[in-house]
């Protein structure tokens, strides 16, 4: 992923210019359902729990699973599996950067 930059658009999330996606094209989690990977609003704990514990599984499989996780945690992604990372374990990752000044 060379050269790429964040370019705002009016609060959407930022569009990556000069970021190659192919590896997307190998990703395990291709073929299925976008709402394994994207919990609906309003979903409860348990139903989380299993549903994350299941897409994890498929990208614990992946062949690209450090190319989807260096995207999710270098944008931040806030929602969604990607990279075998969910939304509260990228979050506590960017908490304790915030918490940690670099040396």
């Amino acid at each position: 992923m060379s050269n790429q930059r964040s370019v705002g658009r009016g609060g959407r999330r930022p569009l990556m210019v000069g970021c190659s996606w192919d590896w997307q094209e190998h990703a395990a989690c291709r073929s299925e359902p976008s709402d394994l990977f994207y919990g609906p609003e309003g979903e409860k704990p348990p139903e989380r729990t299993d549903r994350e514990r299941y897409a994890l599984a498929i990208c614990a499989r992946c062949p690209v699973r450090d190319q989807c996780q260096k995207h999710a945690t270098s944008l931040p992604e806030t929602y969604g599996v990607w990279g075998g990372t969910t939304e509260a374990s990228r979050l506590a990752q960017r908490r304790s950067r915030v918490a940690s000044p670099a040396a």
